[in-house]
């Protein structure tokens, strides 16, 4: 469908995927290709709804990951482009040797399409082996789907295994997707939660606060 726009009005924005207009001064003539119903067309001249920030500190949960079991559900869902933050503590073992949730760097086993440490901490969104991340000790993961979080240490055979981890576990929003949690943007590092480079410099809020750290 297409559709004449007023001489008058111009876009000023996009703003995740819905566009913002305003009325001023043009002397160009603009035309736009509009896909839908001509009310989706209403809307968007009607003005965007800004989206909304969740301010609140996420709830923590404390998830204890076996040695010797495959994958652990964790009873805790997130949503795509979530930012999932875990912290494990402990030690499990194998028949040789005792290790953290970072594992043993000299021996790396590759798991689902993942490279990590042998007896490192390993966590899976959903059922879907292509989302399988290394965790360690401690990392912030983006969520690539939704589903429910699972974890399991990164083992060929179970035999000799023993021991487990705590983890502790986040979930947090992300409103302009830019890998940092709208909660950390507003109460630990003062940056925008709603623009991806906050200043403007063209390095984005989490390259700087990765140089921070």
């Amino acid at each position: 469908m297409k559709a004449s726009i007023s001489p008058h009005i111009r876009v000023i924005r996009v703003i995740r995927g819905c566009l913002c207009f305003a009325v001023v001064p043009a002397t160009e003539q603009l035309r736009f290709i509009v896909l839908g119903m001509a009310g989706v067309l209403a809307m968007a001249v009607a003005g965007c709804t800004t989206p909304r920030v969740n301010q609140d500190r996420p709830e923590e949960h404390l998830v204890t990951v076996q040695a010797s079991q495959l994958w652990q559900p964790s009873g805790i869902s997130a949503n795509k482009g979530n930012i999932v933050h875990c912290g494990a503590t402990g030690q499990w073992s194998d028949s040789f040797a005792g290790y953290g949730a970072d594992g043993n760097p000299d021996n790396m086993k590759t798991h689902l399409g993942v490279r990590a440490p042998a007896s490192g901490l390993l966590m899976r969104i959903g059922d879907q082996t292509n989302m399988v991340y290394f965790i360690g000790k401690e990392t912030n993961v983006v969520a690539g789907a939704s589903g429910e979080l699972k974890f399991r240490n990164n083992f060929s055979l179970p035999l000799g295994m023993r021991g487990s981890l705590k983890v502790r576990v986040t979930v947090g929003t992300d409103t302009d997707g830019d890998g940092v949690s709208d909660y950390e943007e507003l109460r630990t590092w003062q940056t925008n939660p709603l623009r991806v480079d906050s200043d403007g410099d063209n390095f984005s809020d989490l390259e700087e606060i990765n140089d921070r750290r």
